[in-house]
Formats: C-alpha cells, sequence, structure tokens
C-alpha cells in the first residue's frame, strides 16, 4: 500500500496541465522547504528559454538561497513596515499581489 506522501505526490503530478514548467515550494513547517520541478511540454520539442529560467532558478535555490530570500524580504520590506504601523500582522495575503491566493478547501 502506497504511504499519504507517495499519493500526494502523485495526485500533484495528476492536477498538472500540459505544456507547462512548474516549480512547488513546499514548506516543511521549520523554515525549511522541499522543491519539486515539472515538466509537462513535448520531451521532443526543442529547449524554450523558460526551461533554462528553471534551471536558472533551480540553480539559485541550491546555491545562493540566503541571497534569494534577502531578495524576496527586500521586495515586501515596505508593505511589512506598513502593515505594521497600522497594527496589522503581515501574512501573505496581504503582502503580494503578484501571487495569487488560491483556496482549495483547505483552512489551516
Amino acid at each position: 500500500m502506497a504511504d499519504i506522501n507517495t499519493l500526494a505526490n502523485e495526485t500533484e503530478k495528476l492536477s498538472l496541465l500540459p505544456d507547462r514548467f512548474y516549480l512547488i515550494l513546499k514548506p516543511r513547517g521549520d523554515g525549511s522547504f522541499d522543491v519539486s520541478a515539472y515538466d509537462t511540454t513535448h520531451p521532443a520539442k526543442p529547449v524554450d528559454a523558460t526551461f533554462y529560467v528553471l534551471k536558472g532558478i533551480m540553480e539559485t535555490l541550491e546555491i545562493d538561497l540566503d541571497r534569494l530570500v534577502q531578495l524576496g524580504q527586500m521586495a515586501v520590506i515596505d508593505k511589512v513596515v506598513e502593515l505594521q504601523g497600522n497594527g496589522k500582522s503581515p501574512t501573505t495575503e496581504l503582502l503580494d499581489s503578484d501571487v495569487e491566493q488560491i483556496d482549495i478547501g483547505k483552512k489551516h
């Protein structure tokens, strides 16, 4: 019998749409995260620039994670300060309109 993690990973793969590159970051809850990359493009197609962008992001995650985290923090610091100044706690929902929040029914 497959364990729950294997089942979740296979379900994730089945939900992917064709002709896309996916980079999925899954928080572990301890400040670290797992990374999964998927390519649903046709394997015989010529390499697209998108592939190189995906590989560049993955390489940056591997060799310069601290700098990547700093860049992310710098991108939202003004909003964090504004929220805290208004007595609100920063949440991902309030910090970034570029990242679309999707309600999949799971309540945390």
